[in-house]
């Protein structure tokens, strides 16, 4: 009952809005559901929101600026005009990445206290250790800093113009590297004054107006038609002119109503319609262009309201990572279950339609794969946190933020924290459902886990579903004590902390379903995590990509892989002659223990070190154990266990993702029918691979292979080439052992990334006419073996859907430099050519 009367009141918020009676009704009835113990629960909510969606692109210079004083350029307009989008754009940009040696983006925290709380936030986005002075960090490098959000308060100028003195004293010392630092602020004079404050510094005020009518046609048929230069039908065309003008050029309202638009029925009344709710007060003033959201929000379907709020726990302008974001809706029973689909399916299917609708905005961590992460634009924000925080949902715990108002708060986010603050005295803990801790900013008090941490992981969280500590700083084992008497924890993540060891009691967690410990220094699971029945999601060891890479990089570089990684040989039982032979990566996984076999709703189980004394090697045929299984991650195999792995997953139906990581991995030649997992969709190697089995070819549904270390030859990747649905091809340091690679005609007919990186023997790539037809992204990253002629790479004109080629960190090769030109500029969709810093082409 109560569900029917919240989704009606959802379903008429102008009625709603209108009513003190029905307001506080539908918030006490809220109120209610959220008290009744262990009720699976959607989170009801009539609130108003408004969404983001893409924003004008930057535009670049085919030319390098020069050398020379350090510049600031302060980027100023409207909210919902695009400042963030483009600066993170330009952030992101390939071309850009190459110009300068690092980067790093600081979303200022308000108000800034003084010069070395910025210090900490930028110290911590460049990787720079505590004990390292940032100005001799920086001295000698060509530095890009974005400096977002600038305080536009006008009742705090002064304390704007402290805050960007500040910010200023962290960058006083010399470098005459052509460094840039660009700034994003609201106001005009504003942007000025932090362009003109330092005199030596070379100043730039760069204001971005709203799209003119063209821009703004071309951007809603893109929203709506996924297409900019579509043609509208004259009745249609019209609608749209009249919708346009009401949202005068601004790409945030544009996008919103193009993404609702696109959900709705295409024809011109329905349009027209549209176009009449949105009230004429828009016309006059366009700071009431969130009423133009509003509209999109209660456009959405009811399902989608309330995980689009939850969004607003995350920090402004915070890359949300997909499965961190669709594990925490499931475990907070957001996501009703189907029949027919699993519920990540259906977490998923929300996900990307909220991408869809723009009411968040996608961002590719790997370019034409798919949107891995989101973000919610900043205006946005502020609307669903507000309303978040009004309905007594969401409590931020900041340095200079205000008490609770009242007790119950449901979710609790702390940011920045002094060691005994009284603003948790007003909180009853036993309502919260989530405690998230933002520890990745370097703002947070250092000492929260050591002085008090009965304070905030405490017994008294007693419907607690969401644990969220990813990336705390300075958390210690002692601070999980209490973690076992937090009956209802549906979510734990540990991801990127110093936690070595998990406390015993974790076995009394028996609704858990993802425990997220990557990234940590736990090396063994304990035995009692066998007990944890309702277990989904085991998540450990180090994610297999290019920051794996870099990792391994640094580490045999700077020759402290036993500070790093600690004892390399203990964890894997091998001579060190045998672990450099991968670039000490099999070592980036946990012990599991006897009996993990009898997770049976497991949907995914990785990286864990497979070996006789945990009693999992020599035992695979129990994997079969695990029918739901989606991804499994397996580490430190002998050849023959390879073997008996790659037999017994072929029973597992589910299996979508497998990663093996070993010093030497063998498959067996041929396997029966019935044991080839032809249901694989990602495969991951990391070890020397003795053969690419024949039968791999048989694997059509596979679309990403990342190979690292496997020394494979060209017969081995022509066992890859006529997969159907092959999109992304990896070929990372030392999987290559052979100087020439040839791609025939004919080959790989659905590859759209080929990224190759330290292949240091590879000496020609040569690309028959006919390959690879709709391959998009061709990358070529420290192949310093490369010729410096025709013979280097050649081929490049016959990639007919080619749009970006990337050659980087490959040496001077000034002739090989001259022939891709001459291939791009006879290619006839010429795609960017990006090359090293020291020049791009466009």
């Amino acid at each position: 009952m109560m569900q029917a009367f919240l989704r009606s009141a959802s379903a008429h918020p102008e009625a709603a809005a209108r009513s003190d009676m029905v307001r506080t009704w539908v918030k006490q009835v809220r109120d209610l559901a959220y008290d009744v113990p262990g009720v699976r629960h959607h989170r009801p909510n009539i609130s108003a929101c408004q969404a983001s969606g893409d924003q004008a692109k930057p535009r670049r210079s085919p030319t390098s600026p020069r050398p020379g004083a350090l510049r600031v350029v302060s980027v100023y307009g409207m909210g919902g005009m695009g400042k963030s989008s483009l600066v993170w754009a330009m952030h992101n940009d390939p071309v850009l990445l190459d110009e300068f040696d690092c980067g790093a983006w600081v979303t200022v925290p308000h108000p800034l206290d003084s010069a070395e709380a910025f210090r900490r936030r930028l110290r911590k986005e460049l990787g720079v250790g505590p004990g390292q002075d940032i100005g001799q960090y920086l001295r000698e490098k060509r530095y890009r800093v974005i400096v977002d959000d600038v305080h536009t308060n006008e009742e705090w100028e002064n304390i704007c113009q402290e805050e960007w003195e500040n910010i200023c004293q962290v960058f006083r010392f010399n470098n005459a590297k052509g460094s840039r630092i660009i700034v994003t602020t609201r106001r005009e004079d504003l942007a000025r004054y932090c362009a003109g404050h330092v005199p030596e510094w070379q100043g730039h005020v760069y204001e971005l107006k709203p799209l003119r009518d063209g821009e703004s046609m071309d951007l809603l048929c893109q929203k709506v038609y996924k297409a900019t230069e579509y043609t509208l039908p004259e009745d249609m065309a019209e609608q749209a002119k009249h919708i346009l003008t009401r949202c005068r050029g601004l790409p945030l309202a544009i996008s919103t109503i193009g993404g609702l638009l696109a959900n709705r029925p295409k024809t011109s009344i329905a349009w027209k319609n549209l176009h009449e709710q949105f009230g004429a007060e828009l016309e006059s003033d366009l700071r009431n262009i969130p009423d133009v959201i509003i509209s999109s929000y209660h456009g959405l379907p009811y399902h989608l309201k309330s995980i689009f709020l939850y969004l607003s726990i995350f920090p402004e302008n915070h890359e949300i990572r997909r499965n961190r974001l669709l594990r925490r809706w499931m475990a907070e029973c957001y996501i009703a279950e189907r029949r027919d689909m699993p519920l990540e399916d259906v977490a998923t299917r929300f996900y990307n339609d909220l991408i869809n609708r723009s009411m968040i905005q996608g961002s590719k961590a790997s370019r034409g794969v798919g949107a891995d992460s989101c973000r919610v634009h900043s205006m946005v924000r502020q609307i669903i946190q507000s309303k978040f925080i009004e309905e007594n949902q969401l409590f931020l715990i900041e340095e200079h933020s205000n008490e609770a108002r009242q007790r119950k708060i449901r979710h609790l986010v702390v940011s920045r924290w002094k060691s005994r603050d009284e603003k948790l005295q007003n909180i009853n803990m036993s309502y919260i459902r989530s405690l998230t801790i933002l520890g990745k900013f370097p703002g947070i008090c250092p000492t929260i886990f050591g002085e008090q941490p009965s304070s905030l992981i405490s017994p008294k969280m007693r419907l607690l579903r969401v644990l969220d500590l990813e990336d705390t700083i300075n958390m210690k084992n002692d601070d999980l004590k209490h973690i076992g008497e937090l009956q209802h924890l549906r979510y734990l993540s540990l991801k990127g902390t110093d936690i070595s060891k998990l406390p015993t009691s974790l076995q009394n967690l028996r609704y858990l379903e993802t425990l997220d410990i990557q990234d940590t220094k736990v090396r063994q699971l304990p035995s009692g995590i066998v007990k944890l029945e309702k277990l989904q999601y085991l998540i450990a060891g180090i994610n297999f990509t290019k920051d794996l890479l870099q990792k391994m990089r640094d580490s045999r570089e700077k020759g402290h892989e036993a500070r790093l990684f600690g004892d390399i040989e203990a964890y894997l039982g091998c001579h060190r002659s045998e672990c450099c032979e991968v670039w000490n990566v099999n070592h980036f996984f946990v012990g599991a223990p006897e009996g993990i076999d009898k997770l049976q709703n497991l949907l995914m189980l990785g990286v864990v070190k497979v070996v006789k004394e945990n009693g999992v090697a020599g035992r695979f045929k129990k994997l079969i154990n695990l029918t739901n299984l989606r991804r499994l991650g397996v580490a430190g195999l002998a050849e023959e266990e390879c073997m008996e792995l790659c037999k017994s997953i072929g029973g597992l139906s589910r299996l979508q993702r497998l990663e093996v990581r070993s010093i030497s991995i063998k498959f067996p030649a041929r396997m029966d029918d019935s044991e080839i997992p032809r249901h694989l969709i990602s495969l991951r190697l990391c070890g020397k691979l003795i053969g690419m089995p024949e039968w791999i070819s048989l694997l059509n549904n596979l679309a990403k292979v990342k190979l690292l270390g496997t020394r494979l030859n060209q017969g081995d990747i022509a066992r890859l080439q006529n997969l159907r649905n092959l999109t992304s091809l990896g070929m990372w340091e030392n999987s290559y052992r052979e100087e020439s690679l040839r791609f025939s005609a004919s080959t790989f007919p659905k590859l759209k990334v080929l990224d190759t990186d330290g292949l240091e023997k590879i000496k020609t790539i040569t690309i028959w006419e006919g390959a690879m037809p709709q391959l998009e992204l061709l990358w070529m990253n420290r192949c310093h073996s490369l010729h410096d002629n025709n013979f280097g790479v050649s081929g490049v004109q016959y990639l007919q859907s080619l749009k970006e080629l990337l050659l980087k960190n490959c040496g001077e090769k000034q002739n090989l430099i001259d022939t891709l030109q001459e291939q791009v500029n006879r290619h006839a969709k010429r795609p960017k050519f990006l090359i090293g810093k020291s020049r791009i082409i466009l």
